[in-house]
């Protein structure tokens, strides 16, 4: 086989998987949004003021403690235009900009990495919520449970 013939396979081969992800880009990207939904009802159950808002594929969680200047603080929770990535996007104390792949993986159609990393959708809400959420708590680990 040729470079050209292998550069052409390669080249379908990125089509195609460009494709499923495409497929499965708004599923995934639903499965993220819900979890993301129940922590920020658990966090309001548990006394912070946030709600939740948006389109398909522009969502928003509002922390309705005001700014020194009395704005609200915002995160943008978008499935990018090309369907290859969701990114979280706002201000509270420290500017927050997240992007979560979307790629194939061994154990199913879509899952979802973080620097190159497998990540649950679980683990994906925490890291776009905690920056948001606990921003004075960035430097330090995450307790984990007993």
């Amino acid at each position: 086989m040729t470079w050209i013939e292998r550069r052409t396979a390669d080249l379908e081969s990125q089509k195609s998987r460009n494709a499923v992800i495409r497929d499965h880009a708004l599923k995934v990207y639903d499965a993220l949004w819900n979890e993301i939904s129940e922590h920020g009802s658990e966090a309001k159950e548990k006394g912070f003021p946030v709600s939740t808002e948006g389109t398909s594929r522009k969502r928003v969680i509002t922390l309705k403690k005001q700014t020194l200047s009395g704005q609200q603080w915002k995160l943008q929770v978008n499935l990018v235009d090309a369907k290859d990535r969701i990114r979280a996007t706002g201000t509270h104390i420290h500017p927050i900009d997240l992007s979560i792949e979307l790629d194939l993986c061994p154990d199913g159609p879509v899952c979802l990495k973080l620097a190159g990393q497998p990540i649950t959708i679980e683990d994906a809400a925490i890291s776009i919520l905690d920056p948001f959420l606990f921003p004075q708590l960035q430097n330090k680990p995450v307790a984990t449970a007993q």
